[in-house]
C-alpha cells in the first residue's frame, strides 16, 4: 500500500469563492445588500428612494466593505476580533489565600499545616567578606596582565573560577 504525506500548507489554504475573495469577505459584502434592501422596503416612504435611505445604505456599504479589506493576510474583521478579545481580557489577577487546596479535601486541617516545621537545607555556603588586605591581594591577582581569569558556569548554577599561572 502506497502512502503519501500531506503538507501542512494544504490544510491552511483559504478557499477562494470569487476572484481573490474568501467566503467571509463575500458574506461581509452580501450583508449590506440584504440590509439595504430591507431598509429600502421597510423605512418610510416604503419602496421609494429618499436621502435618509441612501445615507443609511451608503454607511452600511462603507462599514462592511472596510471590514472585508485584507491587511497582512487577514481581513479587518479578524483584526478587530483580535483587538476586542485582547481588550476584554482581565488586567488584574487576584489570588485569595483562602482557596481550597488538595490538603483540605484530604482531611488535613489548616492548623496542622501551620504548625509543621520544614527544615531548610542550605546547599550553598554563606559568602564571607574579605578584609582590606585580602581585597587588595585579589585585585592584584585579577589586574595582572600576565594571568588569564576564566569564569565557567556549572550545571547547578555555580561558577568555577580559573586563574592561569604566571
Amino acid at each position: 500500500m502506497r502512502t503519501t504525506v500531506v503538507p501542512a500548507q494544504i490544510t491552511t489554504v483559504e478557499d477562494r469563492i470569487a476572484g481573490n475573495l474568501t467566503f467571509s469577505q463575500v458574506v461581509l459584502l452580501i450583508v449590506p445588500l440584504v440590509t439595504g434592501l430591507l431598509t429600502y422596503v421597510e423605512v418610510s416612504p416604503h419602496s421609494k428612494l429618499s436621502v435618509l435611505k441612501t445615507i443609511l445604505v451608503g454607511v452600511q456599504f462603507l462599514a462592511f466593505g472596510s471590514l472585508a479589506v485584507r491587511i497582512r493576510g487577514r481581513i479587518v474583521a479578524e483584526w478587530l476580533a483580535i483587538l476586542l478579545r485582547f481588550s476584554a481580557r482581565p488586567r488584574i489577577y487576584l489570588a485569595t489565600v483562602q482557596e481550597a487546596t488538595v490538603d483540605d479535601y484530604l482531611g488535613a486541617t489548616a492548623a496542622a499545616r501551620a504548625t509543621e516545621q520544614i527544615p531548610v537545607k542550605s546547599e550553598r555556603p554563606a559568602l564571607r567578606r574579605l578584609d582590606l588586605v585580602q581585597q587588595m591581594h585579589a585585585n592584584s591577582l585579577f589586574a595582572n596582565p600576565g594571568r588569564n581569569v576564566r569564569f565557567v558556569p556549572t550545571k547547578k548554577g555555580g561558577i568555577d573560577v580559573t586563574l592561569s599561572p604566571l
